[in-house]
């Protein structure tokens, strides 16, 4: 995993650029700073790999930091985040991997990490997982980099629900019952016994990796050392703790990537349930790390999981009112503006319905 830091004066930027880190899944963010002094005091005392470094900041600008970064740290790629394009040619003077543009598009951004990968594993052996598994948003698997074709769309849901429930053994006939309630049984299980059939013969060739075990007319899919998203929000659940602070960051990364929702390509009606029960989950959890920063008056971390929380709930009256309120006590006028605009749109899209009075009245 490539180790980052970002050094950003403007929270918001900070934030943003955090978040495209986690949600790339190839770095992580081991520090943040708004102050670029604070930098020079700690940088001695960090592995760094990557500097995400905006050029204009008080007390210290940003080419000047990464230079000072590189005198100690010659090995740190730098990327420069600006909203001026006048600083490309002296960026680019000092060796930069990149230069970004603010507002960053994630299409940039991505370009932009394909570029810190070939700079920084050139020459090395690539230590991505022969078998991937993407099951949030679009339903994607590729082994060793390619795309797995299914043919049958009826053995490609049945992957999707052992997936769901692997290392577990499912009765055959809650299977069918699951995925083909409308058939008849004596109907059914040929198409069961066929898409089992499909699924072992497309993964012969990682079946250390993955494999179908049967046993008293069940079923269970056993996977180990998969890179599954599936499995990495699951552990990022299991393993939150309020009290531990470490595991947030795996909530962070957990919540951006089920922000696409579980299967919300494929159309399953028993993988919504699985959905909801995320969504509960991302709640309770983010209430916690709310209470927690609410002791602290931590007013930056709060506005950030106020944030994720009204993606979960934007029908809730409390919770958008609390993020709006944050906003503009913190001086982040346009970000409330923007809110309101997107909660006007979600509501009205998704429910048919609009802001609370209390909430108009507020930008009144």
């Amino acid at each position: 995993m490539i180790r980052a830091i970002v050094v950003d004066d403007e929270w918001y930027t900070l934030e943003e650029i955090s978040d495209l880190i986690l949600l790339s899944g190839k770095m992580e963010v081991i520090k943040k700073y708004q102050n670029p002094v604070k930098v020079l005091e700690e940088i001695n005392s960090l592995s760094v790999d990557v500097a995400f470094i905006d050029i204009e900041m008080p007390e210290i600008d940003g080419l000047t930091l990464a230079e000072r970064i590189m005198e100690v740290s010659p090995d740190t790629s730098i990327v420069f985040v600006t909203s001026w394009n006048q600083y490309a040619v002296q960026a680019f003077d000092l060796n930069a991997v990149d230069y970004i543009m603010k507002p960053v598009r994630k299409e940039r951004f991505q370009k932009m990490l394909d570029k810190i990968q070939i700079d920084r594993n050139r020459n090395k052996p690539s230590e991505s997982s022969e078998l991937t598994i993407r099951c949030f948003g679009k339903f994607d698997i590729f082994i060793g980099g390619t795309p797995v074709k299914w043919e049958r769309a009826k053995a490609e849901e049945l992957f999707a629900y052992l997936l769901m429930n692997h290392d577990s053994y499912v009765h055959k006939d809650l299977i069918i019952d699951n995925l083909w309630p409308d058939y008849e049984p004596q109907r059914a299980l040929p198409i069961l016994q066929t898409a089992i059939c499909r699924i072992r013969t497309i993964f012969s060739e990682v079946r250390d990796e993955l494999h179908i075990n049967y046993s008293g007319n069940k079923y269970c899919l056993a996977a180990h050392n998969v890179d599954c998203d599936y499995f990495e929000v699951n552990q990022a659940l299991s393993r939150f703790d309020k009290d531990d602070k470490n595991t947030y960051l795996s909530i962070d990364r957990a919540f951006l990537i089920y922000d696409k929702g579980f299967l919300s390509q494929q159309g399953y009606i028993w993988s919504m349930e699985r959905d909801e029960e995320f969504r509960k989950t991302f709640v309770k959890i983010l209430r916690e790390i709310i209470g927690v920063f609410q002791c602290e008056n931590d007013i930056n971390e709060l506005i950030r999981y106020y944030k994720d929380l009204a993606v979960l709930l934007p029908y809730d009256e409390e919770v958008n009112y609390t993020l709006i309120d944050l906003f503009k006590k913190s001086g982040y006028h346009s970000e409330a503006l923007n809110h309101y605009m997107w909660l006007i749109k979600i509501l009205l899209e998704q429910y048919d319905t609009k802001p609370s009075e209390r909430i108009r009245k507020f930008f009144e």
